[in-house]
This record gives structure tokens, C-alpha cells and sequence, in this order.
């Protein structure tokens, strides 16, 4: 198993339990206490778990911990700033244009200001289907496994299929966006789903209000040159290679 792989797998582990042992971890992922004590301290530092005394438990209030949140709840965070971004957003969409747009739910606001015509939408994010069928906008659905939890559609099936597809404009949310990590995100599987979109797209807008800032998760899908940031206000955020829109 490789190290991002067993992160999620920690995590994941823990979110079940609450809490487990240090030996309990070790036999559960066929680890030495040296490598489980590195990967704990790492994970600690990304505020993915808290290590305690002679075990480790979830950070049950980070914001990014998407299962602890109910859409509605991760819909109404920072509501006005998303809103304010997606209406930026959808003004990059033309007529005829085939767009993804990304699970996150300031891309799923982008949906209401929508005005160009005759496009196609692809999106991997569950509650952001029936939103667009309201609106009459052609529809691509990508398959894999559902995480109605997180609104999300991932697996290896959804990146596959997104690195054969062609976009003229790739909407995606993020976690986090560090000077020196670039895009990142808690989630490997859906991090995999979005470096494939920028790869397979003509133009790629990263949507993230200021509370995602100097923020760095454990995975990064993209890189500064691979992205326009679009933000709500002006941030004290100055890096070379990175293009943000107010």
C-alpha cells in the first residue's frame, strides 16, 4: 500500500472507531511502530487525526472532514462568499461550450448563474444532477462509486473516463492552497478525479474563498501554472506562477 493510500485508509479507520491503539493500528495495516509513529505525525500536522497517549482519534471538527457535514451544512459555509464567487465563475462559460464542474459546493452554486447556451455539463457531484436537469442544461453523469456523504462520485472508473474526455472550461473546488504544495485536498481518490479535469482541459478555474488560504492538505492535484484562482476579496497571497481573479 502505498503512503497516501494508507492515510486515507488510517483515516477512514479511525472515523469508524473513534479511537484506536497504537498496536491495534499496526496489526490492521501490517506496519512497524516506527513507520505507523512517522505516518501519525504527518497526518497530525495536516490536522487529519490527533495522536493521543498510546493511540490516535479523528479530528471530528475539521472543516474539511466532509463526513462529519451535512450538505446542507457545507452548502451554507462561507454561503455568501460562494456565492459571490460562482457568479465570477459562471461569467467564463460561452455558448457551446462542454464544462466539468467539480463536486465542491461553491462549483455547485455556479450552477444558478449559468447564461450561456447549448453547453454540456460534466460533473461528478451528486446534488449538482437534479440542479441541472432544472435547468434544461445537457447533463454528463460520471459513473463510479456514489459517496452521498460528500456529494461525490470517485473511483477509478471516474478518472479514467475524465482523462479520455476534452473541456473547454473545468471548474473545481479545494481544501487548501499552500505556497509551496499548490492545490490541495484531504481526499486522495477525488484528488486523482481533479488532476486528470486539469489535464484534459482548455482552461481550469480553481473556486475557493479566503478561508482556504495558507491551508495545506495532504494531497496535491495541481499545480499554480495549471490554475486561475477566482476568491471573493483580496488576499494577502502573493506567489509567483499563481493568477487569482476577484
Amino acid at each position: 500500500m502505498i503512503l497516501l493510500d494508507r492515510w486515507t485508509e488510517i483515516v477512514n479507520y479511525l472515523r469508524n472507531r473513534k479511537f484506536a491503539t497504537v498496536e491495534e493500528l499496526m496489526n490492521e495495516f501490517n506496519i512497524s511502530r516506527s513507520t505507523l509513529r512517522r505516518d501519525l505525525i504527518a497526518m497530525e500536522e495536516r490536522k487529519l487525526i490527533v495522536r493521543t497517549r498510546g493511540g490516535a482519534q479523528i479530528v471530528e471538527d475539521a472543516e474539511d472532514n466532509y463526513a462529519n457535514y451535512s450538505l446542507d451544512n457545507i452548502l451554507n459555509t462561507h454561503k455568501e462568499e460562494k456565492i459571490k464567487i460562482a457568479k465570477k465563475a459562471a461569467t467564463f462559460i460561452k455558448n457551446n461550450d462542454v464544462i466539468f464542474i467539480d463536486s465542491g459546493s461553491t462549483c455547485y452554486y455556479v450552477i444558478d448563474f449559468i447564461k450561456a447556451e447549448n453547453i454540456t455539463v460534466v460533473t461528478n457531484g451528486i446534488a449538482h444532477i437534479q440542479k441541472l436537469m432544472a435547468k434544461g442544461i445537457n447533463t454528463y453523469i460520471l459513473g463510479g462509486y456514489a459517496k452521498p456523504d460528500q456529494n461525490l462520485i470517485i473511483g477509478e472508473d471516474t478518472e479514467k473516463k475524465v482523462s479520455n474526455m476534452n473541456f473547454d472550461v473545468a471548474f473545481l473546488g479545494t481544501m487548501g492552497i499552500d505556497k509551496e504544495a499548490g492545490f490541495t485536498t484531504s481526499l486522495l481518490i477525488d484528488g486523482d478525479v481533479k488532476r486528470a479535469v486539469i489535464k484534459s482541459s482548455k482552461e481550469c478555474y480553481i473556486l475557493a474563498d479566503k478561508s482556504k488560504f495558507n491551508i495545506r492538505r495532504f494531497y496535491t492535484y495541481g499545480n499554480f501554472n495549471e490554475g486561475t484562482v477566482i476568491t471573493d476579496s483580496k488576499i494577502d497571497f502573493n506567489c509567483d506562477g499563481l493568477d487569482i481573479i476577484y
